[in-house]
């Protein structure tokens, strides 16, 4: 990737917190001309360094108010069929978000529903698979964003 300079890294963080942002405001910001910010946001799209653009649903729209962290860990020695329950699990309109890490768990799954008994209601479906050999689950009480200065 080519390398980045400070104007690009403020660029990346605004456009992190709100990426409809205009060239006019996006250039008030970081002090380049609305063109030169547009030029720039083009370049960072080409060249990887965004990803994708997203938007972030109002959760009274989606349904969705308990925001979960579901710990999995699944069975050794299954790569094949572990490898098609991730890409299950992806699939699900409740995850939004799902991390292949280390330690006791092999899976994090950040997973929005719209009550207690929706998210049990999930896991019964979904958690109890032969290649699951279980779970935990971490109920999100308050979310803070420091890139929103929350």
């Amino acid at each position: 990737m080519e390398p980045l300079d400070d104007f690009d890294h403020r660029l990346l963080r605004l456009l992190s917190l709100d990426a409809r942002q205009t060239g006019k405001e996006l250039s008030e910001k970081v002090g380049l001309s609305p063109a030169a910010c547009l030029r720039r946001v083009q370049r960072l799209r080409e060249i990887g360094a965004i990803q994708k653009e997203i938007a972030v649903l109002a959760p009274e729209v989606t349904g969705s108010t308990v925001t979960l962290l579901a710990m999995l860990e699944m069975v050794r020695g299954q790569p094949e069929r572990n490898a098609r329950a991730r890409e299950k699990l992806l699939t699900l309109p409740e995850v939004k978000k799902l991390y292949h890490v280390t330690g006791k768990a092999d899976l994090v799954l950040t997973i929005e529903c719209a009550s207690m008994e929706a998210y049990a209601a999930f896991t019964e479906r979904h958690f109890y698979a032969e290649e699951i050999k279980g779970f935990d689950t971490i109920v999100v009480l308050r979310s803070y964003d420091p890139m929103a200065g929350d």
